[in-house]
């Protein structure tokens, strides 16, 4: 676990996308603002199939609301998880890999957060009902880390992907908006992929610092961009 993940990643690919090529270049447009702060990103896993999700990622989006700037949230649907298998795919092999490193397994229960991949009271998959303690102990560190010798990595999410997800009341909404979806990660940009049919102009790219040592993030920033020449 010294490695950092994603090195591993770097092997990967996205069954039916494209690498970026010099051609077709990630174009930033309005990137935000963090005027320097302390930022802090909260991974939520979860899947279609678990009907709680869509209360969680309303309270990651309240979350995000309340700490407007310094709080990057980022959905996974790591395939490890039962709760994302089936006729519908949200996954792809960045979620897992980041899912397997916190140690997740098919029996991990979602919805589940994580802050800046590291644990939380001795876990690394956190109850919902713990996300605003966590977020708000975290805020209090508004120092902003060092980054000579971070490692770096980018992560590309795309926004509100158009799909199904199974409800709190039962039903299975089919057309619902599934929110900051990560599609990739690489220790180099130009290695990112796109998923096919992905919408380019809900393509955000996350540049993520982590400790050297143990993995976790010290900082990331957040822009929004665009495919094109």
């Amino acid at each position: 676990m010294r490695e950092l993940f994603v090195y591993i990643l770097m092997a990967l690919m996205l069954a039916g996308c494209e690498v970026i090529s010099p051609d077709n270049k990630l174009i930033p447009v309005t990137p935000k603002e963090h005027g320097g702060a302390r930022n802090h990103v909260l991974l939520e896993f979860t899947g279609f199939r678990c009907v709680n999700c869509p209360t969680a990622a309303e309270l990651a989006q309240d979350l995000e609301k309340t700490y407007e700037g310094r709080l990057i949230l980022v959905s996974l649907h790591p395939a490890s998880n039962p709760f994302t298998q089936g006729l519908y795919d949200y996954t792809c092999p960045a979620a897992d890999s980041v899912y397997k490193f916190l140690g997740g397994t098919a029996s991990t229960p979602f919805p589940a957060g994580n802050l800046n991949i590291r644990s939380y009271e001795g876990d690394n998959f956190v109850n919902m009902s713990e996300w605003p303690t966590m977020v708000y102990n975290a805020m209090q560190d508004t120092l902003v880390p060092a980054l000579d010798q971070a490692e770096v990595s980018y992560w590309l999410v795309e926004d509100s992907v158009l799909g199904v997800q199974a409800m709190p009341d039962g039903t299975i909404d089919m057309a619902y908006y599934h929110r900051h979806v990560l599609r990739d990660i690489q220790a180099d940009k130009a290695d990112l992929t796109i998923p096919e049919g992905s919408n380019p102009a809900q393509l955000y790219l996350i540049t993520v610092y982590s400790d050297s040592k143990d993995k976790h993030i010290i900082q990331a920033n957040e822009e929004k961009y665009l495919i094109g020449d």
